[in-house]
């Protein structure tokens, strides 16, 4: 699930929550950090600098960390 260049960022974060919402009502559950690498992983290539710096900077990463991320 990739965003694109002229999506904003909250439609993207939505569109990942109601996925991840679903899946969860199927019982199919992840790991925090899975979460937010996965959230990472669909930006598109133009946040690749942020993607690098934010997820190698993080010790421990956690999709409200992810999110207020993106969102600033």
């Amino acid at each position: 699930m990739k965003m694109s260049e002229s999506n904003p960022e909250t439609s993207h974060i939505n569109t990942f929550s109601r996925m991840l919402s679903e899946l969860s009502s199927q019982g199919i559950k992840f790991e925090e950090e899975v979460k937010a690498l996965a959230l990472l992983s669909g930006l598109p290539a133009s946040w690749e600098v942020f993607y690098m710096t934010f997820a190698n900077n993080s010790p421990r990463l956690n999709m409200d960390e992810t999110i207020g991320h993106i969102l600033t």
